[in-house]
């Protein structure tokens, strides 16, 4: 009986143990989670990995550092560790709503639309979301790609309506505009995104403006827009069409 009674003193205390353990390991994880966080805000996305990879070391079954860990992975075009790392918080955590979104996003870079709408119907669905112009914005992408411009057209609306100096969804929604050839609309909805975007170093409301009036025929205001790519966006990755169609113009028909 006394042996019995030993064995589990020691089974309970090494149960104490291993507790204490992995209550410090998650502690740690979670500051390497928070500096991870604050480098990827960086854009320092090297150094933001190490620290994520540690956390996972530390705590493999947090949900939030293989949702960081998607997105790094995401934004270096990493699309399938991306997949990964999303996929394991959902499954982690059923219920993570922003893990959902993000691996919609990812999905719609590599044209799975069928999942990535099967996600962001369940985004939408739940009402304790907070970040739901998000969703929208994947949406829209979405039906943007599969060029049903008007129904994203709809989704980038819905999200100017609760955030009117979004960078991207002016940008989208003036070029959902632009392929439907309403060419004054989307000049003049470009023009905003060129405003809004421009704090922001973002050069695709210039351009695609520069390509609205191109269209329109008002050439002097494309060539003031390319120009101005340009002249104040040093590393646009607009730049070498900008000068491109510069050169076009100046030929002449």
């Amino acid at each position: 009986m006394r042996i019995n009674f030993i064995l589990v003193i020691c089974l309970f205390f090494a149960s104490c143990v291993n507790t204490e353990k992995s209550s410090k390991n998650a502690d740690k994880a979670f500051l390497k989670l928070q500096i991870g966080v604050s480098l990827i805000e960086k854009n320092e996305l090297p150094q933001a990995l190490k620290e994520l990879l540690e956390a996972e070391s530390l705590d493999p079954d947090s949900a939030l550092v293989h949702n960081n860990l998607g997105l790094v992975y995401f934004l270096r075009k990493k699309t399938d560790l991306a997949i990964k790392h999303y996929s394991k918080a959902v499954s982690l955590k059923p219920d993570f709503t922003e893990a959902k979104n993000n691996l919609a996003r990812v999905y719609i870079e590599i044209k799975q639309y069928k999942d990535a709408e099967k996600l962001l119907n369940q985004v939408i669905e739940d009402l304790t979301y907070n970040n739901v112009p998000a969703a929208y914005m994947n949406f829209g992408l979405m039906r943007f790609n599969q060029k049903n411009y008007p129904e994203a057209k709809s989704y980038f609306r819905k999200l100017l309506e609760v955030s009117r100096e979004d960078c991207y969804a002016n940008v989208y929604y003036g070029r959902s505009y632009l392929e439907m050839n309403q060419l004054k609309d989307a000049a003049e909805q470009l023009d905003k995104a060129a405003n809004y975007c421009k704090p922001f170093n973002i050069d695709e409301g210039h351009y695609y403006s520069a390509i609205a009036y191109y269209r329109m025929g008002k050439r002097d205001r494309a060539v003031a827009r390319f120009e101005e790519i340009i002249q104040t966006f040093k590393e646009s990755f607009n730049k070498k069409n900008s000068e491109q169609m510069l050169q076009i113009i100046k030929k002449g028909p």
